[in-house]
């Protein structure tokens, strides 16, 4: 797969653009190249998607969370709050899949994985037009194409990390998906779990 020169801004879009037209090429290249360089764009892009569009109220929503008092963090501090957040949720990620892939018998590097979902995670910035379009209809219709849209952008992210996984550890198709969908059922399990727990106590 050619690509541009490293380190170059030209060089992370060109990247871009082949994970969005050709992934599995492109995504065995960063997972085997781990461009660090080139991931920090698609990190960033979507660390500030997340701040300004995902989360409808930051500063509060991270007082929240961190149980601190409402009104004590800056503006200044809650960007970096949740700068730091998208990137450790992210690594977090690759840390679960690689388990699971190592359970399966898979040979890759986390790291390699983690690159890979750095580019993987990129169609979540696309979601900012979708809030817009949401804004500017402010209607039941608007709603509706925005969930519609959200649903159509993680089917394409689960997608991406399908074959991130598939490209990373050699996976057939069956055994990537499989890496991807256990940890859920068993997050999905154990809420189930503490929920019924809670309920019987």
């Amino acid at each position: 797969m050619k690509m541009v020169k490293r380190g170059t801004i030209i060089g992370a879009l060109d990247i871009l653009y082949q994970v969005l037209a050709s992934p599995s090429a492109a995504l065995s290249f960063v997972c085997q190249k781990r461009p660090w360089g080139w991931a920090m764009l698609p990190l960033l892009l979507t660390s500030l998607v997340f701040i300004l569009v995902i989360l409808p109220n930051p500063p509060e929503l991270a007082e929240a969370i961190f149980g601190l008092e409402r009104g004590s963090l800056s503006s200044d501090a809650w960007w970096l709050v949740w700068l730091g957040l998208v990137p450790v949720s992210l690594g977090i990620q690759a840390g679960v899949l690689h388990v699971a892939a190592t359970l399966l018998h898979g040979r890759g590097a986390c790291m390699g994985l983690l690159c890979g979902l750095c580019f993987a995670s990129f169609p979540w910035a696309f979601s900012a037009p979708l809030a817009l379009l949401r804004a500017l209809l402010a209607s039941t219709v608007g709603y509706l194409l925005y969930y519609l849209g959200s649903l159509a952008l993680f089917a394409w992210v689960l997608y991406l990390y399908i074959t991130t996984v598939r490209q990373n550890y050699s996976f057939s198709t069956r055994r990537a998906v499989a890496t991807c969908v256990i940890p859920l059922l068993v997050l999905f399990s154990a809420s189930w779990a503490v929920l019924a727990i809670s309920a019987a106590l």
